[in-house]
């Protein structure tokens, strides 16, 4: 579970849509007050094989978040806060152990996990502004992970382009992706994530993404953490509301031979994240 000072780049790559009604509508629609609540599942698989032996850890994360509008300037960019109404996280060790902790049943939770992330629930984790597309203009706070996470990860899972919805349009977003402790010491890699527009079907845009590293470290263990942060899938958005409807991202990478002849790791993750009202 992982929760961007800088903004990334936009480039529109197609015109704007003929259709009337939707000549305004490609945008986050904030309104000061509003509470968005979204459902979260992700399911990550880990496997590694070192001189023959083969490990494995599974993760399933479940959790409700809840972005709170603070406020909305005359620009459009909206002070928003995040924070998580339910979290429960089940993990299989590579000995089999299972750690759960359920925010719901805190007395039956693993001790060490109860500990770590009983503290992260129902209170503020971070609190930033993004502007109508989408994008990361500040990260005023975080107290969940290093403030470069937003970087990598937007809000809301996506940027709009700036033009009007079009099926067949594409555009892209360009940034960095920091390895901060203990997954690296502060290196950053140049990261693009491409965008097309694969339908509408009536006030709803169906998106497609996908990521794509444009440098790696050349030591084929130290790609090991950028495995995850490299998801595909599609996005719905919907035009009406102005606001993500809901996501269906996966990743599946292997790496042969990383740590020598007949090594691998191979990292699979599903994340679906719906809408589930204001």
């Amino acid at each position: 579970m992982r929760f961007r000072t800088l903004v990334p780049a936009l480039v529109v790559l197609c015109g704007a849509q003929t259709a009337p009604a939707q000549t305004t509508a490609w945008r986050f629609h904030w309104q000061a007050g509003q509470v968005l609540t979204y459902r979260v599942e992700q399911q990550m698989q880990a496997v590694e094989v070192l001189n023959g032996t083969r490990t494995q850890t599974k993760t399933t994360t479940n959790l409700l978040k809840r972005w709170q509008v603070l406020s909305v300037d005359a620009a459009g960019v909206a002070t928003v806060q995040h924070s998580l109404a339910a979290l429960r996280i089940q993990t299989t060790t590579p000995s089999g152990e299972t750690l759960l902790f359920d925010s719901a049943s805190p007395d039956k939770s693993s001790s060490p996990l109860r500990e770590q992330l009983a503290k992260y629930v129902g209170v503020p984790l971070s609190t930033l502004r993004v502007d109508p597309w989408g994008r990361v203009v500040e990260v005023k706070e975080s107290k969940f992970g290093p403030a470069s996470r937003f970087e990598a990860e937007l809000p809301f899972v996506i940027i709009l382009p700036g033009a009007a919805p079009n099926p067949g349009q594409s555009w892209k977003r360009e940034y960095k992706i920091t390895l901060e402790p203990p997954a690296g010491t502060g290196e950053k890699y140049a990261c693009v994530q491409r965008y097309t527009c694969k339908r509408l079907d009536g006030p709803r845009a169906v998106l497609g993404i996908a990521t794509e590293p444009k440098a790696l470290p050349e030591a084929l263990a130290d790609q090991v953490p950028l495995l995850r942060m490299q998801p595909e899938g599609e996005v719905v958005f919907d035009l009406e509301a102005g606001r993500m409807q809901s996501a269906h991202l996966k990743v599946q990478k292997e790496l042969k031979d990383h740590q020598g002849a007949g090594s691998s790791y191979r990292f699979e993750s599903s994340y679906t994240e719906n809408y589930t009202g204001d």
